[in-house]
């Protein structure tokens, strides 16, 4: 019973259209795309509405299907369930019926197995999935037999009616027809795929006698095997108890002339172990030899006896150790490489496990020498291959990352009581806590950008500039493709709060972040390639508004390619955070992102559509246009900002009816790995930004303290941390604020030296990142100084680093 519903659930047959919907007197029918499947009659707006909206559902398993006239057919389940439908045609009304004739029936039949499904499955415990789909298809050509036979009986009344009146009813004539012809093919088909159905049973039959068969020799050598092995044991456990005739002093002195005979490190290792001299029965068949006594002889054999089961016995002890947990001290290159050493001897052993290794607990060192310990027992290792280098001091092999991190833990929130008091607010200035967020910082969240960079790549390679930026715009909108996916809040990071992401090895980039304001927060990010470079200034401003939270992005972001110089920039749309109380929360991008080519004057416009429940049109549309100097369009762009973007040049026409030529796909996202959403929607490379990494800066967001305890699952502990970092931010804040109204005093005093030290002191400038006037723009932006990776590689960063976790 249990298979039969499974496969039901597999393959479930569908019957999908349009159809006409009485909804009310005043808007009459109106068009619904309906969907027959698993019994259950469905209908929709839309065909985009299939995957999160459905208007109605009716039951057929208890509903009753009338035919009023040759389009109009009524479907009643209770008193308060009743469709009004109409088809396109009579045709087209028949085929529906007839379609929600055989599924009322295949559900009534499913309703009749569950009520007995205790007693089928114990009666038929021993059926297989095919035997049970085979009776299904039997029941199924029942079915459209006795419908062919009432068409039939039906068809030939009509047919003797006319002949007896002399006067022949065509429309019902027809009907009869046309009712009669879909229920033979019906039939016809059901036959098709029985046959087909019985010919795979027969196969699936066939391969499964073959396994059971070789099954069965498997587990009679097992068993001849363990049997083997638990002689071996009784024997070894007789012998323990065994004491024999000979006087103990002869024993101890054949003993001693065996050990002294072996020099051998190795046996000695194996008397200590086993309690017997490796050469002992050598000396002893030698000593034989020259005269020795019938007792020697019978102590000779039976230590050779129990030498040979101590060594069987030795390599199931060995087996079983392979196959041990070994916990991991510290997370250094030793442990990585005897784990993949171990890992490496089991699949050559076995040959069917998979090149992974999982580490128990891995042991951070953060800064000052403290140990920073986080669990990692669902981390799993892999090993990539070596990629070529082409900045100086990149690793040659690349490291092993994970690709996984623990599942998120259920925990509840009231979110009535926290969001009460926050309406009309800055997202930043509210205190949440660390149930609504991810564990990731912000900045770390930033690096995400930089998932697609591979499209760059592309169009660094591109002769023409407007393809370029048609490469270029597949990237500025592949940034929110991950947001389908996450809806928890990063981390807020503490002002000078460092990240960096060197993926040279694995992707040819490397990138670094800091911190530089705290209200507003805003980040500074700095990627180099080999090809390009990209470096960006972003803040956000986000208003509450009680049922969705509004998020504005503020900066430019910056691309520079090395080969032709081309030098772009653009700004973000707004991104708009649904359901923040009630419901699922999902996020929305809409707004106008313009990107501009500094150097040939080019320019895109890309409009992002804001999710309308009115339009019939699919959801998170893309459309814009790339033209040239003179304002002329040459690309047309369209796709979506979860899934694909794609442009296609223009031939001749206008920009409201361009003509063009195929379209080229300039970015196509990757579909999220299984399970993403027990991992608060994270990728492979989401789970690697937070692994801490030996050399990196005091600063680095791996090594805050909350952030890794939520990782950990302990929100408690993360909570607390959060608000000791708040509050140590705040007092810091105060400090700064004192020492500049301190610096003004001295000032209005005279004491210009003492107010230029104070005003030294109160400053918070960026170590790494300068404010300076961004030609291109006219505003004011943080410019990467350099040195950082100097530093690293001196292992001196050479500066006084603030003291933020």
């Amino acid at each position: 019973m249990a298979d039969k519903r499974s496969n039901d659930e597999k393959a479930p047959e569908q019957f999908k259209g349009w159809l006409l919907k009485w909804t009310n007197y005043i808007k009459g029918y109106q068009k619904r795309w309906f969907v027959l499947s698993s019994g259950l009659l469905s209908y929709y707006r839309t065909q985009e509405e299939m995957a999160h909206t459905c208007r109605g559902t009716i039951n057929l398993a208890g509903a009753v299907i009338d035919t009023v006239d040759s389009t109009h057919f009524v479907i009643t389940n209770g008193p308060t369930q009743v469709f009004h439908l109409r088809a396109l045609n009579e045709v087209e009304r028949q085929r529906w019926v007839t379609a929600l004739e055989l599924a009322k029936g295949t559900a009534i039949r499913r309703l009749d197995d569950d009520s007995d499904s205790d007693e089928e499955a114990t009666e038929n415990s021993g059926e297989t999935t095919p035997l049970s789909q085979v009776m299904d298809k039997v029941k199924e050509l029942s079915m459209a037999h006795e419908l062919v036979t009432k068409n039939g009986n039906a068809l030939l009344k009509v047919i003797g009616d006319a002949e007896g009146n002399h006067v022949p009813n065509e429309s019902k004539l027809k009907e009869k027809l046309v009712m009669f012809k879909l229920t033979a093919g019906a039939m016809v088909k059901a036959s098709q795929e029985f046959a087909e159905l019985a010919k795979d049973a027969e196969h699936r039959w066939s391969r499964s006698l073959q396994q059971e068969h070789a099954l069965r020799l498997q587990l009679q050598e097992s068993l001849e095997m363990l049997a083997n092995q638990m002689h071996g044991l009784e024997n070894q456990a007789k012998r323990a108890t065994w004491t024999p005739a000979k006087s103990a002093v002869d024993i101890v002195s054949l003993k001693s002339r065996g050990s002294a005979s072996s020099s051998s490190p190795s046996a000695d290792h194996k008397d200590r172990k086993l309690g017997v001299s490796a050469s002992e029965p050598d000396l002893k068949r030698k000593g034989g030899a020259e005269g020795g006594t019938k007792e020697e002889e019978e102590e000779e054999e039976v230590k050779a006896g129990e030498e040979e089961e101590v060594d069987t016995h030795s390599e199931l002890r060995e087996e079983e150790e392979e196959d041990k947990f070994y916990d991991a001290p510290e997370a250094d290159d030793s442990m990585v490489a005897s784990a993949s050493e171990r890992t490496h001897a089991r699949n050559q052993s076995a040959g069917s496990m998979n090149d992974m290794e999982t580490i128990a607990d891995i042991q951070a060192m953060g800064p000052e020498g403290v140990m920073m310990p986080f669990s990692a027992r669902n981390v799993m290792m892999v090993p990539t291959r070596a990629a070529p280098s082409f900045f100086e001091h990149v690793e040659c092999t690349l490291p092993t990352r994970r690709i996984n991190i623990p599942p998120r833990p259920n925990k509840g929130i009231n979110l009535w009581s926290l969001m009460k008091n926050c309406i009309g607010k800055d997202l930043s200035k509210i205190p949440l806590p660390v149930n609504v967020n991810e564990p990731l910082s912000f900045i770390q969240r930033l690096t995400e950008e930089l998932l697609y960079a591979k499209v760059l790549e592309k169009a660094a390679a591109c002769e023409d500039p407007l393809e370029q930026m048609a490469y270029v715009s597949g990237f500025a909108s592949s940034v929110y493709a991950s947001t389908i996916h996450r809806v928890g809040k990063p981390f807020n990071p503490l002002l000078g709060e460092t990240f960096e992401c060197d993926r040279r090895a694995e992707h040819g980039w490397r990138c670094f972040l800091e911190q530089v304001g705290h209200h507003p927060p805003m980040c500074a990010m700095y990627v180099e390639h080999k090809d390009w470079t990209y470096w960006q200034e972003y803040s956000v401003a986000s208003k509450f508004r009680g049922k969705y939270l509004l998020v504005y992005p503020i900066g430019a972001t910056h691309l520079v390619f090395h080969r032709t110089g081309h030098h772009y920039t653009w700004t973000k749309v707004v991104v708009t955070v649904h359901n923040i109380i009630v419901g699922k929360l999902w996020v929305d991008q809409s707004g106008d992102m313009k990107i501009v080519n500094h150097t040939t004057k080019d320019e895109c416009h890309l409009k992002f559509q804001a999710y309308s429940y009115f339009s019939r049109e699919r959801q998170r549309k893309i459309s814009g246009t790339i033209t040239n100097a003179a304002g002329c369009p040459v690309y047309v762009v369209n796709g979506y900002w979860d899934d694909y973007l794609e442009a296609a040049k223009i031939t001749h026409g206008d920009e409201k009816n361009p003509v063009t030529e195929p379209a080229m796909q300039v970015w196509k996202a990757t579909p999220p790995d299984p399970g993403h959403e027990l991992i608060y929607g994270f990728s492979q490379f989401s789970c690697t930004l937070n692994e801490m990494e030996a050399g990196i800066a005091p600063t680095d967001s791996r090594f805050r303290p909350d952030q890794r305890l939520m990782e950990q699952g302990d929100y408690d502990g993360a909570n607390a941390e959060k608000v000791r970092l708040e509050e140590k931010q705040r007092s810091k804040r105060r400090k700064r604020e004192a020492l500049a109204a301190e610096a003004a005093e001295a000032a209005a005093a005279g004491n210009l030296e003492e107010a230029k030290r104070l005003q030294e002191e109160a400053a918070s400038s960026p170590l790494w990142f300068k404010k300076e006037c961004d030609p291109l723009t006219g505003t004011m932006l943080h410019v990467y100084q350099g040195g950082y990776w100097e530093a690293k590689m001196k292992g001196d960063w050479g500066r006084e680093m603030p003291d933020i976790f």
